[in-house]
């Protein structure tokens, strides 16, 4: 295990073939309004226009009246009952942070929408769909990837299940993957169903936070540590370069109007805690201006963010 186990990053930038996946994923797209007619295995891909916005902004709505605190998803996980095998956060053995990330973005829309449906949300095998993604459709498990490849096939082949493969391992636990076995027709019980963001901007971010759902993101710096900030929220001290996608999962005001948006990392518990998270904390709070030296350092560089709505099972 090398010295910078901790820092493992994994994100490549884009090439013609990963643009390619992106082509080829949003040209099948519908707009948010038909997706509810269907029902059955194809791949998912909605449109980001004013229905999903209406939709968002509804969700957001709800979560005000019912308490944000109560909808932040690590504060879900204990009150639904939750009880995965992985746990709420586990830190990434390899240079597959984009899998992990898709993961942590995943469950935070799914702990929404269990909270929502009175469902036990299923537990999601990380590697297997990242496995898929590096391959083209074959399993080639290894060390980075490209986010948009990870949205196109986890929406195509969906997202295999804890219960089939076991836990985490930093991807030993593909070599069980078989095509067309019962694994594979029950990861198309949850398939993404994914929703490009228009831009990098704040503005997306918060909007898809605050309605309870996850985003994830890829960057060229991201912060290491954090310090208890003004607003007694985790906030990023130091940072490090390099391509590493990561998952925006929740969303704050403060009693001045600020707002944060929560930016976790697939690097353990490393952060300090805060009013919100007393214990150390997989992620932190990031306020417009450090989303904005995020956003910068990348953009869209590692590929196009993406909202992680997922199907139930």
């Amino acid at each position: 295990m090398s010295e910078n186990y901790e820092f493992i990053d994994g994100l490549t930038e884009t090439t013609e073939e990963d643009q390619e996946c992106f082509d080829e994923l949003m040209s099948m797209s519908v707009p948010f309004t038909a997706h509810w007619a269907d029902l059955d295995n194809a791949v998912k891909c909605l449109q980001w226009d004013s229905a999903f916005e209406r939709y968002l902004q509804h969700s957001a709505d709800l979560i005000k009246e019912e308490g944000r605190e109560k909808f932040l998803p690590w504060n879900l996980y204990k009150s639904l009952g939750v009880r995965w095998l992985d746990g709420y956060n586990y830190r990434q053995l390899r240079g597959d942070c984009c899998g992990e990330s898709h993961r942590n973005a995943t469950k935070r829309s799914k702990l929404t929408m269990a909270a929502r449906l009175g469902m036990y949300p299923r537990e999601i095998a990380s590697s297997i769909a990242y496995g898929i993604a590096r391959g083209n459709g074959k399993m080639q498990m290894g060390n980075g990837l490209n986010l948009n490849p990870m949205a196109k096939w986890s929406a195509t082949v969906g997202n295999f299940w804890v219960e089939d493969f076991g836990r985490y391992d930093g991807g030993n636990n593909a070599s069980k993957w078989r095509k067309g076995s019962p694994a594979c027709a029950n990861a198309l019980k949850t398939q993404s169903v994914i929703v490009y963001l228009p831009e990098p901007k704040f503005d997306y971010v918060f909007s898809v936070c605050d309605a309870g759902f996850g985003i994830n993101m890829g960057t060229g710096v991201y912060p290491t540590s954090a310090i208890l900030g003004n607003d007694r929220l985790a906030e990023p001290k130091d940072w490090r370069s390099g391509g590493h996608a990561m998952s925006f999962v929740g969303a704050w005001r403060v009693a001045s109007g600020k707002r944060y948006v929560y930016l976790e990392n697939t690097h353990g518990a490393r952060y300090v805690g805060d009013s919100l998270h007393p214990d150390r904390q997989p992620g932190l709070w990031v306020d417009e201006a450090n989303f904005k030296k995020i956003a910068a350092a990348g953009g869209f560089r590692y590929g196009i963010w993406y909202v992680a709505l997922c199907e139930m099972g």
